[in-house]
């Protein structure tokens, strides 16, 4: 049923609080610079080795996010777009949406 569903999903996060560790310095640069994030991937699964629970959702954070003020400052910079406030907010977001799904679809997919 959808809550035994829930209550695997819950029980398979919080057992696994060394990799959330490890990947938190990839969430909190993911959005800011793509070549920070890259070789934070790059020492996970140097440390861990390619095929660990860690590198595999470390692999998928970063394919499933962008770097939102990169993008923004380059985009918008080059037209002349000055107020990008709101577009930050709404990347951002999306941000977080595409982390959130990316722990998600390694948990669920990898079985980690």
């Amino acid at each position: 049923s959808l809550f035994s569903n829930i209550d695997f999903f819950i029980s398979k996060v919080f057992s696994f609080k060394k990799e959330w560790l490890e990947i938190f310095p990839l969430a909190i640069f993911r959005p800011i610079s793509g070549t920070a994030s890259t070789g934070i991937v790059s020492n996970i699964c140097q440390v861990n080795g390619p095929d660990s629970n860690v590198c595999r959702m470390a692999s998928s954070l970063i394919g499933c996010t962008d770097t939102t003020v990169y993008v923004l400052s380059l985009y918008f910079g080059s037209i002349g777009i000055t107020k990008w406030r709101h577009a930050l907010k709404a990347g951002i977001v999306a941000d977080i949406i595409g982390m959130s799904l990316a722990v998600m679809l390694s948990l669920m997919i990898f079985g980690l």
